[in-house]
């Protein structure tokens, strides 16, 4: 019940952000991601749970991030890019594990570069390019989202090149 709670949070959060109501988004948001930190400490660190709260994160990062508040967006981010890189650690280069840790950590660049960080907007550039370089490779290439992300993050790097 908390699970489904907080994905009808989720989906409010994301039409409040898209509406431009960042007040009413952040606090589905945050109310979302106390749920899903309710059901980590239930449920202990189950691989579906991680990724469950890691999403959360990354929704109330792009809220803070639209409403300009970056260093609040970079915290929600790098933990949101912590618990990826303990799902990688414990599940490999899996294509949903590589696709989740490429995503983060080009969130994360995306909030480096705005606040005139290159070189830590670089390295999560780079990083998350290799990762997707290597999730298009388990599917052997055919085409997906990760090779229409591929490209974006190539031209990231250039402009901050």
């Amino acid at each position: 019940m908390l699970r489904d709670l907080s994905v009808a949070l989720d989906r409010l959060g994301d039409v409040e952000r898209q509406s431009g109501r960042l007040d009413a988004a952040r606090a589905a948001c945050e109310e979302s991601l106390s749920l899903r930190r309710q059901l980590q400490a239930a449920r202990a660190d189950s691989p579906q749970v991680l990724r469950n709260l890691s999403v959360a994160l990354d929704r109330l990062g792009d809220v803070e991030r639209q409403s300009g508040r970056l260093d609040a967006a970079r915290g929600v981010y790098e933990e949101s890019l912590s618990l990826c890189r303990k799902l990688h650690a414990a599940l490999g280069d899996n294509p949903q594990v590589l696709r989740d840790l490429s995503v983060s950590l080009n969130k994360l660049g995306d909030v480096e570069q705005q606040s005139g960080r290159l070189e830590a907007a670089r390295a999560a550039y780079a990083e998350a390019l290799e990762l997707a370089h290597r999730f298009n490779q388990l599917l052997d290439d055919s085409p997906n989202t990760m090779a229409l992300e591929t490209g974006s993050l190539k031209q990231k790097l250039a402009r901050i090149a």
